[in-house]
């Protein structure tokens, strides 16, 4: 039996409009959310912060830093046993939402499009619809 393997993430949970903003790196075939996985030391709103400006250029406001829920759930595009613990922050941000070259489509998701998530961002759009948050 394989040892499973646990991925610590940090994600940003964006909500306009009633729709999730999502991103989809090169290579990969699902969305998830903005974030991923914190540096050695670093702490929750400093591993988000630095995600999220590489990601998508812009610069999260601490003060606005709410905790909103936490995912224990299979990582998607893993061959072996791998589960990622994905803590998900709401935040409000300064400048204008633009990816970075590792982005490869950004997209504002429904609850309809759930389908096309990574599981633990699904578990997410699910939190967020149940809050009546998203469409």
């Amino acid at each position: 039996m394989q040892e499973m393997t646990y991925l610590d993430v940090l994600a940003w949970i964006c909500v306009q409009n009633k729709r999730l903003l999502c991103a989809k790196t090169k290579g990969n075939d699902v969305f998830y959310l903005p974030g991923g996985k914190r540096e050695i030391g670093e702490s929750d709103w400093e591993g988000l912060a630095r995600e999220v400006q590489e990601e998508m250029s812009v610069a999260l406001v601490q003060e606005t830093l709410e905790e909103e829920l936490i995912v224990r759930e299979e990582a998607h595009g893993f061959s072996k046993p791998t589960r990622v613990i994905m803590k998900c922050f709401r935040a409000e941000y300064s400048g204008t939402l633009r990816p970075s070259s590792e982005i490869a489509e950004i997209a504002w998701l429904r609850r309809s499009d759930i389908a096309q998530c990574a599981p633990a961002t699904q578990r997410v759009v699910e939190h967020l619809a149940a809050k009546n948050l998203i469409d």
